[in-house]
């Protein structure tokens, strides 16, 4: 990818509607913080106690049950009649190996929470860096720290131009990732809140007030 094309992405990320706030207080909610900051101190100021009819928190938590309770492993079917079926329980047997230590399940239920809460889920599969665990690793991604191309109309984005994560560490952290640019990533690491957003492609992920 070249300077030129990612920053033409950037750009087009900027442009995109802004829906990550809402979707922060619509977590929000879910997770039962219902009332601001300055509602909660005018009540205290008259002598009105916290009060509020949680819904919606209930109502999540008995489809997050639904969803665990209809839950299946998965499963590679054979092609061809019986004469696959040996390859294919074999396939299986590493799958569902897989699934367990990889914790694949509790992955995919963190994701399903989040798409019934805010619309949308994701989950990060890649290899184990430490080499004393199972060799695969599953992991829910928060929204806020993916990107992808809104022209994409396949459901699984296989026509989509770019899919970006965006991930924030501390400086020394990444210079340890890259002890060539140690230098460079400590100087810009104490360049002062607000640095990373020069294009404005930074929303959600503030305080919603409540």
């Amino acid at each position: 990818v070249t300077l030129d094309e990612y920053t033409g992405w950037l750009e087009e990320i900027e442009q995109q509607p802004k829906w990550r706030a809402q979707a922060d207080k619509e977590a929000d909610y879910a997770d039962g913080n219902q009332l601001d900051s300055a509602l909660l101190q005018r009540q205290a100021q008259i002598g009105i106690p916290p009060a509020q009819e949680d819904l919606i928190s209930q109502t999540i938590l008995s489809i997050q049950g639904y969803e665990a309770a209809t839950r299946t492993d998965f499963r590679v079917t054979a092609e061809g009649g019986m004469q696959n079926q040996d390859l294919a329980d074999a396939i299986n047997f590493r799958l569902n190996q897989a699934e367990r230590h990889s914790k694949a399940d509790r992955a995919c239920s963190e994701a399903f929470r989040s798409q019934i809460v805010t619309g949308i889920g994701w989950v990060e599969v890649r290899k184990e860096s430490d080499h004393g665990k199972f060799h695969i690793r599953c992991q829910a991604v928060h929204r806020n720290e993916i990107h992808w191309d809104t022209m994409s109309r396949e459901d699984d984005l296989s026509d989509a131009r770019f899919l970006r994560r965006q991930r924030w560490m501390h400086a020394s952290r990444a210079a340890v990732a890259f002890p060539k640019h140690r230098e460079l990533i400590e100087q810009i690491g104490r360049s002062g809140a607000g640095w990373w957003n020069q294009y404005g492609v930074e929303e959600g992920g503030q305080s919603t007030g409540l």
